[in-house]
Order: C-alpha cells, then sequence, then structure tokens
C-alpha cells in the first residue's frame, strides 16, 4: 500500500486537534510507517502528537500506512530502509516482542535491525460488548457463564493474529477457564466495525480505539485491563473490579529507526521526541485517547524494552494457539 497522508491533513487535523503545518527547514522529507491501517488504535496514536514532533525537530513529518501480518509489513520495509533519517517507523509491543515468536518468517529482527528512539505511551486495553449480540450477556460474570455454558460458540474479534487484542482475548479465555474462538481482522478499526454491527460479541482492544465508542454509548465497556482505572474513562471498572482475579494488561509503543543511523540522527529525532514529555499539549492529547504519555528517549526505551521481553515470552508460551 503506497498511499501517503500528510500527518497535517486537514481531516487529520480535524479529528485529532491538530495545529498548524510545519515548514520544512531544509527541505528533508520524513515517513513515519505505520504498519496498521488507517483509523485503527494505532494509526490514532502514531498520529496525535506527531505534529508537535515535528516542530520540535524542525522539520515535517508524512505518515505512510503499510499494514499487514501484524505489522510485519511495514516494519519490514522501515527495517530495510536507507539509515539516512528519512525513515521512522512505528512500533508496538507486538512489533519487538512478540511477533518473532508467534511468525515462521518475519524479515527482520527487531532487536538488531531496529534502534528505539524513543517509548509514545503505555496503553491500556478495554474490553468492549454489544449487548445486544447475545440475549442476556450484559457483563462480564455474564459473558464467562454464557461461554462455559456454549464452549467455543462465543467469538472474539482482534486486529489480527498475534496482535495485542488477540492476545488479550487468548489471555481471557485462560484466566477465565472457557473456550472462545478467535476471529481475527485486517486492523482495529475492521474489527471494531463487526462488533458494532453486532456480528461479534465482543472484543478487547487498545483503549484509543474503543473509548470514543464507549464515550458515545455505542459500545458497553466491560473492564479495562490495567491494574487502575483509566484517568481517562474513570468509571469504567478493572478486570478484578468486574468479577476477574490476576488479569492485568498493558500495551505500548514508540518509534524506531533502521540499523546503521549515526548517533547524531538517533541523538536528534530522540531529543525532539523526549522534549515532548514537558509539552503539556502533547501529553493532552494522549490522555484524551486514553492512554499515559510516556515520551521517552532512545536508550530508556531500549533498556524497557529489553525488559518488557521475558513477560511477553511468557504470555505467547501460555497460549499455544495464538501462535502462527
Amino acid at each position: 500500500m503506497k498511499r501517503r497522508s500528510f500527518i497535517l491533513s486537514v481531516s487529520s487535523a480535524v479529528l485529532l486537534g491538530c495545529g498548524s503545518i510545519v515548514s520544512a527547514q531544509t527541505g528533508k522529507e520524513v515517513s513515519l510507517i505505520v504498519p496498521f491501517p488507517p483509523g485503527g488504535g494505532g494509526d490514532n496514536l502514531a498520529r496525535a502528537s506527531l505534529d508537535l514532533f515535528a516542530e520540535k525537530y524542525g522539520e515535517p513529518i508524512w505518515v505512510l500506512n503499510r499494514p499487514g501480518a501484524g505489522g510485519n509489513i511495514g516494519t519490514a520495509a522501515a527495517a530495510a530502509a536507507k539509515p539516512d533519517g528519512k525513515t521512522l517507523a512505528y512500533v508496538t509491543n507486538g512489533i519487538m516482542c512478540v511477533n518473532k515468536k508467534l511468525y515462521k518468517n518475519v524479515p527482520f529482527d527487531p532487536m538488531t535491525d531496529l534502534i528505539p528512539v524513543g517509548q509514545l505511551s503505555k496503553i491500556g486495553l478495554i474490553m468492549v460488548l454489544n449487548p445486544k449480540t447475545i440475549e442476556g450477556v450484559t457483563d462480564l460474570p455474564s459473558l464467562i457463564k454464557y461461554a462455559k455454558e456454549h464452549p467455543e460458540a462465543v467469538n472474539f474479534a482482534s486486529s489480527g493474529v498475534g496482535t495485542t487484542s488477540h492476545l488479550a482475548g487468548e489471555y481471557l479465555a485462560k484466566r477465565a477457564g472457557i473456550k472462545l474462538t478467535h476471529i481475527p481482522h485486517s486492523g482495529g478499526a475492521a474489527a471494531l466495525v463487526e462488533v458494532m454491527a453486532g456480528r461479534i460479541p465482543f472484543m478487547i482492544d487498545v483503549s484509543s480505539n474503543v473509548l470514543p465508542h464507549v464515550k458515545s454509548g455505542s459500545l458497553k465497556a466491560l473492564a479495562v485491563t490495567t491494574p487502575e482505572r483509566l484517568s481517562a474513562a474513570p468509571e469504567i471498572p478493572t478486570m478484578k473490579e468486574a468479577g476477574l482475579d490476576n488479569y492485568e494488561l498493558y500495551a505500548w509503543d514508540g518509534f524506531a529507526l533502521p540499523k546503521g543511523a549515526d548517533k547524531e540522527t538517533v541523538k536528534g529525532f530522540s531529543d525532539a521526541f523526549h522534549a515532548l514529555a514537558k509539552d503539556d499539549q502533547a501529553r493532552r492529547r494522549l490522555q484524551n485517547l486514553g492512554v499515559e504519555p510516556v515520551f521517552s528517549d532512545s536508550e530508556t526505551f531500549s533498556r524497557f524494552i529489553h525488559e518488557e521481553q521475558p513477560k511477553w515470552d511468557a504470555l505467547v508460551s501460555q497460549i499455544p494457539s495464538a501462535r502462527n
């Protein structure tokens, strides 16, 4: 998919509340490859503060959506790009820690072929239900009860095989002792359409994708997967409060450069990105999407990824049905 959309287009500015276009100082174009479809949770998060990042970096940044294979297609393109500072990648816990455990032929090694620029956020997930789909199922306990009485008859949607929303659903089945049927889609937006239409009863996905539809009343939020309630939606209970113990999970994301980028290039992007930590407007935009802003630097993000790897390894190993 080679359609390129400028991050500060009129439609994105209206949707995300972005400011005015940043003028290029040197004329160098920077592309951010987002390996997910437009309109989904990851795409929304990648775009949310990108104009402010571009302003601090001093160059305009374009978005190039290259979805497919749980983010592998777009990330492979970013990893193979020239390390000249003209290509960035939007990366997630799935891309950095999970996909290599799920897919047989991942054409890149995230730990060696990418250089972390900085962590964008920690992302709570929300379990959302279309209450019109299954009669009598209106909350988490009634969903679990129905699923136990009807093994494998309850479907859940995800944004694709191996994505966090997929693992979240499998994790729910394991913790609740139920059998669910996974229905993958080509992105979070596509999965959400099916749930909103009532063809699939529920999904567990990043807050940035589902929270607007909870706020509008289109879907019912059953629980959040974080240890504490989300500041953007304090009315939604945690999994424990909703009736399921020992279920905690959150996603995360950030930006990366292709391997081979020189130290000056890495530092330039990292410093500009980390500067957003003190930008109230940037923080508010992410908080409005229901996530916790981080805006760390390159070294901190790299260390965080290494610390996270064992957790995701363990999760994947516990869920054989998630392997591809």
